[in-house]
């Protein structure tokens, strides 16, 4: 073997041809095994069965489908009782947030509105001999307004938010505002 001079290492060449001779001539190492000591029944800590993640994922959407059978239900329940508790050959008193009153036809027409028709409410009387002088308003001191005699002429229907009323009744057919309702209609 000649040393070429100019290499730092000045390691002997060996021709190409002797290298693949050499290769195939050397035995290969194995590798060497090492005993293991974790038990072989045992699984890996880092690979989860696939049984616990399907396990997971049937209780995830079982709880999903409980709620929404639960919402559904409620949703159900809490506007068939509203339209159901209207008794629609009454009329009905309905109180608002603000403080007022109105008497009419109460129809529910969605989750949110409520449309009152027939529409009347209560005024207290003035005296019209003396305007200074405030009345009493007791059940003589107030009178019934049918809507829409207004200034601005309002039509007799009101869409009303569910959330700006605060309960409302069903008024017996005998009662003072429902038979004087019946009056002013046969008029």
């Amino acid at each position: 073997m000649d040393i070429i001079p100019g290499r730092e290492n000045n390691q002997p060449q060996v021709e190409k041809s002797e290298r693949a001779t050499s290769a195939k001539t050397e035995p290969e190492e194995k590798a060497v095994e090492r005993p293991s000591f974790r038990r072989q029944s045992e699984p890996s800590r880092h690979v989860k069965p696939k049984k616990s993640r399907f396990k997971w994922i049937t209780y995830i959407v079982g709880v999903v489908i409980v709620l929404a059978i639960a919402v559904s239900a409620f949703l159900f329940f809490t506007q068939s009782t509203t339209a159901s508790s209207i008794e629609s050959d009454k009329y009905q008193a309905v109180f608002f947030t603000n403080g007022q009153v109105y008497f009419g036809k109460l129809h529910t027409m969605n989750n949110d509105y409520m449309k009152l028709t027939d529409i009347f409410y209560l005024q207290a009387k003035t005296d019209t001999t003396n305007p200074q002088k405030t009345t009493d308003q007791t059940a003589t001191g107030v009178e019934l307004i049918k809507l829409g005699n207004e200034i601005h002429g309002p039509e007799d229907e009101m869409v009303i938010s569910k959330s700006q009323v605060l309960f409302f009744e069903n008024l017996k057919n005998d009662s003072k505002v429902s038979s004087t309702i019946v009056q002013y209609q046969k008029k």
